[in-house]
């Protein structure tokens, strides 16, 4: 099919214009995987794994390919009216290079996500690629099909050389490299663990804006604690695509052994000096919730999908959130009636604490079953309280999380996962405790046991174990199921342009033609924006978002649940989540796009939809 989107480029001397048409073309993966029985057998052994690995593969190696320069045509053939064809990626406007003059290396980061660019559904592969047409005379969409159809395929056959057996090894390497991930991933829920930390990973990144590994030496290969009942061995089976890992894996037969440190249920505290590797261990456990790919250091470090970062996020916006489980009795304001109630808490510009205790409970909410925590980027008031500070200030509102994390497990089976470096009351809580020494991990599960018994001698005990109060977790904290409301829904019934602002870091959700002063809008006082951050989401500090396609879409999707909402007056949230879940996987991003589509106004196609379908 083709969208065709004609700009007319600077016409020079020869009078040739431009014409840019978005291509898509389909190939069955059977033909892909050619005529070898062993190919196709291993390839469905990995199941849905293979397919979303294919199409990664596929993005990521037409990108170099790009970059290369090995996707255009270049006709010199005068006899011949086309001059150029050029592919590129869609995202190629999105790609701003950091070099000046423009010529910057692309690449993706290394994070394996379905794309909507180059996806499987249906034992095929879909790619739809831009196609930039330099030629003498206009083309017509017709003449388009008729003159740079060949010339595309030919092109792309170069591109992938399914013949070559070099480029097979290597689509089955990448290919092996997800679908172990993902079965070591599904490994962890039998053994009650939440993460695992495979032996010889390469933690570091090679700077702080970069997702590439540090070179090593100087970075120190993980190796878990010798004499430490956290470090286990597992073995996954892949079955026969074991033949295509790196000789560097322990490989016998089909299945593949790992040693490594396994992150148990319950509350693990990371503990060790400034710089000793603390947060860059709970980032590696943050992103295990993604596939990586084959070379990134980090490839045999998994965790389960539910694991949550957890961050004060001061000046965010809260609305209707019960964290009266952290906090209670906050200050009335003078000259308000009502007490502020934290079980219906609401704020547009919450504290560090408030906005902490927030994301903690929107995580149980959502089904989180581990939260990652780290007190560099926490509030302080909202960790911890010391005995001390609790004589002084007596009527507090904060319940520190210190106090819960216990009975959060105990009573719901949220893990937590705790980097602490200044407050030693953390050690009397944890059921298990890594101690990071200049790099290496050391258990030290024992030592803080003796330690949080030697300094509590003498003090006010709580439940003889302590000075920290373990409080139960009571049913009135439990976060309230919430929805949208029908009549917010119904400001993004049609017409709904997504946008990403601020260089990235927020996205934002209007009605195309708001604040351009429509006529028949005006008696309706629904229309009245009375806030310049209406419709928008910041969203640079959600530590597990992999930057802005990746926030682009949820937006796209964010539309898609509000045009829903109304419909399934039954579900919360998280159905409603489960519901979006489901429809990507039977249609992928384009039935979502499809959905939003059909609500979009037809006589003016909004520019925010051309920019879409690209």
């Amino acid at each position: 099919h083709h969208h065709h989107h004609n700009q007319h480029g600077p016409t020079n001397g020869s009078s040739s214009t431009t014409g840019s048409f978005i291509v898509s073309l389909s190939v069955n993966i059977d033909s892909i995987l050619g005529e070898k029985p062993s190919f196709r057998s291993a390839f469905e052994e990995g199941g849905r794994g293979s397919r979303i690995a294919l199409a990664d593969f596929a993005a990521r190696h037409f990108l170099s390919c790009q970059v290369a320069g090995q996707t255009q045509l270049d006709n010199d053939d005068s006899t011949h009216p086309i001059l150029s064809i050029q592919l590129e990626t869609l995202d190629k406007a999105l790609f701003k290079s950091r070099r000046r003059n423009g010529n910057g290396l692309r690449f993706y980061p290394p994070y394996i996500v379905e794309r909507s660019d180059f996806w499987c559904c249906d034992q095929k592969l879909h790619i739809s690629l831009r196609m930039k047409v330099k030629s003498t005379s206009d083309l017509s969409i017709d003449q388009a099909k008729e003159k740079c159809l060949e010339p595309c395929r030919a092109m792309l056959d170069a591109v992938f050389r399914v013949k070559c057996d070099d480029f097979m090894q290597q689509l089955f390497q990448h290919v092996a490299c997800v679908v172990l991930q993902r079965r070591l991933r599904s490994e962890l829920s039998s053994m009650e663990a939440i993460a695992f930390i495979a032996d010889g990973s390469i933690l570091p990144r090679k700077s702080g804006t970069s997702d590439a590994p540090m070179a090593s030496p100087p970075a120190v290969p993980f190796k878990a604690p010798a004499d430490s009942d956290m470090s286990k061995s597992i073995s996954v089976d892949i079955g026969s695509l074991s033949h295509y890992l790196p000789t560097t894996l322990k490989v016998e037969k089909t299945t593949v052994t790992f040693s490594g440190l396994v992150v148990p249920a319950g509350v693990t505290l990371i503990c060790g000096g400034g710089y000793h590797g603390k947060s860059t261990t709970l980032q590696t456990i943050a992103f295990g919730i993604y596939d990586k790919i084959p070379g990134d250091g980090r490839e045999f470090c998994v965790s389960i999908p539910s694991a949550v970062t957890v961050r004060a996020e001061d000046g965010r916006y809260v609305n209707n959130c019960n964290i009266s489980a952290f906090i209670s009795n906050l200050p009335t304001p003078p000259g308000v009636e009502k007490a502020l109630d934290t079980q219906h808490f609401s704020s547009r510009d919450s504290s560090g604490s408030t906005s902490q205790a927030a994301n903690v409970v929107e995580a149980i909410e959502m089904g989180a079953t581990a939260m990652l925590v780290d007190e560099d980027i926490s509030a302080a008031n909202f960790m911890a309280r010391d005995g001390r500070m609790r004589s002084l200030v007596m009527d507090e509102s904060i319940t520190p999380l210190l106090y819960r994390v216990n009975g959060l497990y105990n009573t719901h089976k949220i893990s937590s996962v705790v980097v602490v470096g200044g407050v030693g009351d953390w050690l009397d809580v944890p059921h298990n405790v890594i101690l990071l020494d200049k790099y290496v991990a050391y258990d030290a599960t024992q030592k803080a046991r003796s330690i949080s018994y030697q300094f509590s001698y003498g003090h006010v005990q709580y439940a003889g174990r302590g000075v920290v109060h373990r409080l139960e977790w009571d049913k009135t904290g439990t976060p309230v199921p919430r929805r949208p409301v029908d009549s917010f829904s119904q400001r993004y019934d049609s017409d709904v342009v997504v946008s990403i602002l601020d260089g990235g870091h927020a996205v934002s959700l209007h009605k195309e033609g708001d604040g351009e002063g429509n006529s028949d809008d005006t008696d309706n006082p629904m229309h009245i924006i009375d806030d310049d951050d209406e419709g928008c989401v910041e969203a640079s500090r959600i530590g597990q978002l992999l930057g802005r396609r990746q926030l682009f879409g949820t937006g796209v999707c964010v539309a898609w649940l509000l045009q829903q909402a109304p419909k399934h007056p039954g579900l919360g949230l998280r159905g409603l989540l489960h519901h979006l879940d489901s429809e990507l996987d039977k249609g992928g991003m384009h039935k979502i796009i499809q959905d939003l589509k059909e609500t979009t106004n037809g006589s003016r196609m909004s520019k925010s939809w051309s920019h879409l379908l690209e």
